[in-house]
């Protein structure tokens, strides 16, 4: 491999010119780390779009999860790849994949996911707030619109002028990765930081609050109705479709949200504050990776209908394979012989005798 006059960030903030290979550094853990990550983020957003395509009769709240599928697919992919452009020869095209691939694709796929979630909180809020009337309004076509926009195209609104205005404060070196200096933009970046994604998790925490708020109540009136024997009046109340669709999927929501929360806001908070060990910090990135890959455990856990789904994919895949394996075996060889039906005799008629008799 050529030498070629690199420049990278040394310890004191300073350019300074070296001269060698383009890897002037071994694979570390953390190359490893990412490989990993952007490996089981790739497989399992894969296979959750798999199954939400086998998916039959979809309420239209799916949809949504399907926007945060999508993001969390994208973001595996900006992780992984970086690493073979790393062997790359280092060119200014290169510098630019990289920064643009591995810093403002992946930063773009984890505000959209925040904005995802935030999308199924509402929409599971008003499932709740307001049954009866969202359930008649809410359409496939509505929900769709709503999650494409509120998860891709206002993450794109913020994002891509921000890392217009501030694509100097991203950094790629051969001998140093991929690395983003936050507190170089001043109070604009911080500001930018915040409003892609952590000025929602108030908002989502809220929003959780008053689902469970809810439900409490509606699990306490059908206690109080079951021990009273109360019967309600035709038209008062939630059908008990929507409350069996909603229960269904309370706990998944629940748990997705919950967990965002969990893997970002430290993050977020060690980006801001000054002098975080390096190991807190990669601790703190593993955990906003770890939101993108776990999903399907989720769904598998808390979400029923997801389970039935997967249920059916399994089934297909093993129809497939014993296809496969067994093909059909000619008539008459290996087969069963097959039985003629038998035609029902009418009162009265002889029975008819076979030319074989």
């Amino acid at each position: 491999m050529s030498n070629i006059t690199v420049e990278f960030w040394s310890p004191n903030d300073t350019f300074t010119n070296r001269t060698g290979p383009f890897r002037c550094r071994s694979e570390t853990p953390q190359d490893w780390m990412a490989r990993t990550f952007g490996t089981a983020i790739t497989t399992t957003q894969l296979l959750n779009l798999i199954i939400f395509a086998l998916w039959r009769n979809k309420e239209p709240y799916v949809l949504l999860h399907v926007c945060l599928t999508v993001a969390s697919f994208m973001a595996g992919v900006s992780i992984i790849i970086p690493g073979p452009l790393g062997y790359l020869p280092y060119t200014p095209v290169n510098t630019f994949l990289n920064v643009f691939i591995g810093i403002c694709v992946l930063t773009w796929a984890n505000s959209a996911v925040i904005f995802a979630n935030f999308a199924i909180s509402v929409d599971r809020w008003l499932s709740v707030e307001f049954a009866i009337k969202y359930r008649a309004s809410i359409t496939h076509r509505k929900t769709l619109v709503a999650g494409v926009l509120t998860t891709f195209g206002a993450t794109l609104i913020l994002n891509v002028p921000t890392f217009t205005i501030f694509w100097k404060n991203q950094h790629f070196e051969p001998c140093a990765g991929l690395r983003t200096d936050a507190l170089a933009g001043g109070v604009a970046f911080l500001i930018w930081l915040a409003l892609k994604g952590p000025v929602l998790f108030p908002l989502l925490f809220l929003s959780q609050l008053r689902i469970m708020i809810v439900a409490v109540g509606l699990k306490l009136q059908a206690y109080r109705r079951c021990h009273r024997q109360e019967v309600l009046p035709a038209g008062h109340g939630p059908p008990q479709e929507i409350l069996v669709i909603y229960w269904g999927s309370f706990t998944c929501s629940m748990t997705i949200v919950f967990f965002t929360l969990i893997s970002n806001v430290p993050n977020y908070l060690m980006v801001i504050v000054q002098g975080v060990p390096l190991s807190a910090r990669l601790v703190g990135v593993y955990m906003t990776l770890v939101q993108h890959c776990i999903s399907p455990v989720i769904y598998l856990l808390f979400w029923p209908l997801y389970r039935q789904a997967v249920i059916r994919l399994f089934r297909r895949v093993r129809a497939v394979v014993r296809a496969v394996i067994k093909p059909n075996t000619r008539v008459g060889t290996h087969s069963r012989k097959r039985r003629e039906p038998q035609i029902p005799q009418i009162p009265g008629e002889q029975p008819e005798i076979s030319a074989t008799n």
